[in-house]
């Protein structure tokens, strides 16, 4: 055939040219048969000729040079979206591509198509896996709040920029093209995708911070709102009425149909697969597959995107949809995909929009065209920011904060980028549009994504102006308030054991409030809620119900002397710690124990390290707003895990230094020297030279030794004080390692006084600093005795908090007052930090 008539050109062995499609002028390509494989160099072969090494040519150059953007930009807290474009754009005609000699070697009309094709494939299953993540019913629980401001972040924007158009169109007068353009335009720069938002707010690490949840609840609002101007957009533009309802007669059919028809047999595969098969290995894989391929093919026939049903039938899948004794099925499907989805062929998706960008052709286009559309396009992200900005501020929230939700909620990234990409295609905005909507997005998420970052912080919530130590609690007569995190049953027997030691008495009652830390899987949205009111079929929270189980055996034993409230909290390891310094600071909270990220087998080696842990320790430690206590637990080492035995410490000491992380450690076991049946001792370390002189350093920890001393003093059976004098820290050092297996459980403090002799020679190298100097020593492994590293409130508090002072008379009297005070204090106030 001769195909110069459709002036075809021959590029890397096939040929193609412009030809008439259905609707508009398309690429038709003809590829040369037998071009599928090289056959090799060393035949003379060149393999970028060939479709299969091209493609994979094509996908490393990609994925490499976003990679390397990505690194360059991280400083500037730019997400990997943002650099898989910025990837797109310096391979393509705006740099690298203004070479022909590269572009026809790199993106030739053939291979073009071939990754064109692959890429939509792999976005095609990244929006199933979006779905998986999202649960719709908590825009039914956003608050009137988060419905005023989502509403008002896209009505806003929308109204004011049809106005803008309508003005300019009256007064100068607007080209066809940017006229036609100008709508489409707008309805993107409206939008907030709840996607986007929640990657976006977890890439900043502020997903479950006050801030992230609001913008939360408030981008399903906006993303509400566009899909319902969406329809009726679908409904005027119809030339007839009935051609419209008939087109969303047939959406709602295909969203019918994958929700009564596919939904209901992706769970009956999965629920006899589970009972024929081995259970790690339960999920219908390909069968899941399939169905997806079927509901991609069904919303194409509807007159819709592939993605549309992809993303719908991952929304149908999350609720109540789980493994026997496994993950959620979204989870366990998301995790196969994404390998493969989310990182090899996404970022090609992307780039792809990149690549289709050309600067050179904005400044080649009418000068007046151009300076319309972006005045457009920046009107109308300035009416999105104002509009959530006074929306924000008519709800009462803080302008700091109103101005960092104006800034996300002006972020945007996958959706709007796919959005963009396809109205090209559909030729509904031109490519002059379309170049200056991709800069500007970029632009825009950009800065907003900066500022975000320069203006919030979640810590500065946590900053209490009251003392919330536990030696302030013993001085002023205060209740104390115990929040104890655990990320598993595993935790639960060593925070019983500090539970009964702390020794609760019907005149001394203690509050403590329990938080099963969950990574977050299998969803996009952070959840912190109490556990009564948590859905027992969320995959993320199974475990708590066995803790809760656990601990609610220990209260039973203490009916009346202490009270619990237990939580869940799931959000990623990353952020996790701003639930941790929420709870403890709406709970007004004396101490946090959290798990050390080293957990010990039975012969006192280090089975398992985990690095995320000890990042939310580090964080917790910095941001907490009372007393802080890292928990080393070696229970295992002495086979004592059962969470029914009525005592298992009999010995407990305080090894102490100086200092007021020490005294803190010491306020606590002066509350445990009540306890007949638990043996309590104070070592002492002093310096010869301190014989002469009291060296400490805070009148503080003068009251508490000599309190102790006089205790043991007055109690020779459980209470011992010791002094141990040593002269640098090689014989403090010799000291500790002769405690062999004496005591179950250590207390220490964190920090001492760095000037202190006794520790001369031991502060120039620690493995964890969040330790301190003892606390890292006593990680070694021939030492088989739990530890408690104690870390006092940071900073001078301006205020003494007595809601929680326990009355002289009541406890003198035994009066039931108390106990009634005490129920009506601990009653169940929710958390619904859903409901931002």
């Amino acid at each position: 055939m001769d195909w110069s008539k459709f002036g075809s050109k021959q590029i890397n062995s096939s040929h193609w040219g412009k030809v008439h499609g259905p609707f508009m002028m398309e690429d038709l390509v003809c590829q040369n048969q037998n071009m599928m494989i090289s056959k090799g160099i060393f035949k003379n072969s060149n393999p970028l000729k060939y479709a299969t090494p091209l493609l994979f040519l094509q996908m490393s150059v990609i994925i490499i040079t976003s990679r390397l953007i990505f690194r360059f930009l991280q400083p500037f807290k730019q997400g990997m979206i943002s650099a898989q474009v910025l990837a797109g754009i310096v391979l393509g005609p705006s740099f690298l591509g203004h070479n022909v000699t590269y572009m026809n070697m790199f993106l030739p009309a053939g291979g073009k198509i071939t990754i064109q094709t692959l890429s939509n494939v792999g976005f095609i299953i990244h929006l199933f896996i979006l779905g998986l993540k999202i649960d719709a019913s908590i825009i039914k629980k956003a608050s009137s709040k988060a419905i005023l401001i989502g509403t008002a972040s896209y009505a806003f924007p929308f109204s004011l920029g049809h106005l803008t158009v309508f003005f300019i169109n009256t007064t100068v007068g607007l080209h066809r093209d940017v006229f036609h353009c100008a709508s489409t335009v707008i309805f993107l720069c409206s939008m907030t995708s709840f996607p986007v938002t929640t990657t976006v707010l977890t890439e900043l690490n502020i997903l479950n911070s006050e801030l992230g949840r609001l913008a939360t609840n408030c981008s399903m609002v906006c993303e509400a709102c566009s899909w319902f101007v969406a329809l009726a957009f679908n409904l005027y533009t119809r030339e007839r009425t009935i051609k419209g309802v008939w087109g969303i007669v047939m959406i709602g059919g295909l969203i019918g149909v994958i929700v009564g028809v596919f939904r209901p047999l992706i769970i009956y595969l999965t629920e006899r697969k589970s009972k024929s098969m081995n259970k790690k290995d339960i999920v219908p894989f390909f069968p899941v597959l399939l169905i997806l391929a079927i509901a991609s093919t069904s919303a194409e026939a509807m007159g819709v995107h592939a993605a549309f049903g992809a993303f719908w039938l991952g929304v149908s899948l999350p609720d109540g949809v789980s493994l026997p004794d496994g993950p959620p099925l979204g989870t366990e499907l998301a995790m196969k995909l994404e390998l493969v989805a989310s990182n090899m062929l996404l970022p090609c998706f992307i780039a792809i929009s990149g690549l289709q960008t050309n600067f050179f052709e904005i400044t080649e286009s009418h000068e007046n065209h151009v300076v319309l559309i972006e005045v457009i396009l920046l009107v109308t992200y300035g009416c999105k920011f104002l509009g959530t900005t006074a929306a924000s501020a008519y709800c009462q929230t803080q302008i700091g904060d109103a101005l960092c939700l104006a800034f996300l909620m002006c972020c945007q990234g996958i959706i709007e980028v796919y959005a963009i990409v396809v109205w090209k295609d559909a030729q509904v905005v031109d490519t002059e549009c379309f170049n200056l909507v991709i800069v500007t997005l970029l632009l825009v998420t950009g800065i907003s994504r900066y500022l975000v970052v320069y203006l919030y912080d979640p810590s500065k919530r946590y900053k209490c102006r009251s003392k919330r130590t536990i030696l302030n609690t013993r001085e002023r007569n205060l209740q104390l308030r115990l929040l104890l995190c655990m990320y598993n049953v595993e935790n639960v027997p060593s925070m019983v054991n500090l539970l009964e030691a702390t020794y609760p008495t019907r005149f001394n009652p203690i509050s403590f409030f329990t938080l099963h830390l969950v990574e977050l899987k299998g969803r996009s949205h952070a959840v912190l809620t109490p556990h009564h009111q948590m859905n027992k079929l969320d995959p993320n929270t199974a475990q708590s119900t066995y803790i809760v189980s656990a601990l609610q055996r220990f209260e039973q034993k203490y009916q009346g002397t202490l009270m619990a409230q237990h939580f869940t909290a799931a959000a990623p390891f990353s952020s996790i710690n701003n639930d941790v310094c929420t709870l403890a600071l709406d709970k007004k909270a004396t101490l946090i124990v959290i798990p050390f990220h080293k957990q010990y087998a039975i012969d006192g080696t280090v089975g398992q390290v985990n690095g995320p842990i000890r990042n939310i320790n580090l964080n917790v430690l910095e941001a907490a707003p009372c007393s802080v206590a890292i928990f080393i637990d070696r229970g295992e080492c002495k086979g004592r895990r059962s969470v029914l035995m009525t005592s298992t410490w009999k010995n407990v000491a305080v090894l102490f230094i100086g200092g007021r992380d020490d005294a803190e450690a010491l306020a606590l076991c002066m509350r445990m020297t009540e306890k007949p049946e638990l043996n309590v001792t104070v070592i002492h370390f002093r310096h010869k030279s301190s014989l002469q002189h009291e060296d400490y350093s805070e009148m503080a920890e003068y009251n508490l030794i000599n309190d102790f001393k006089s205790h043991a003093a007055a109690n020779k059976g459980n209470v011992h004080y010791i002094e141990e004098i040593v002269k640098d820290g090689v014989e403090t050092t010799q000291a500790i390692s002769s405690l062999g297996d004496a005591y179950d459980m250590i207390f220490v403090g964190r920090n001492h006084d760095l000037e202190s002799s006794v520790l001369y020679g031991l502060t120039d190298w620690s493995e964890c600093p969040e330790l301190g100097v003892i606390g890292d020593m006593l990680t070694a492994p021939e030492f088989h005795f739990s530890v408690l590293v104690v870390h006092q409130q940071q900073g001078d508090a301006l205020a003494m908090d007595d809601s929680y002072k326990l009355p002289v008379e009541d406890q003198k009297s035994g009066d039931t007052k108390q106990q009634e005070r005490f129920s009506v204090e601990e009653g169940f106030t929710t958390i619904d930090l859903d409901k931002s």
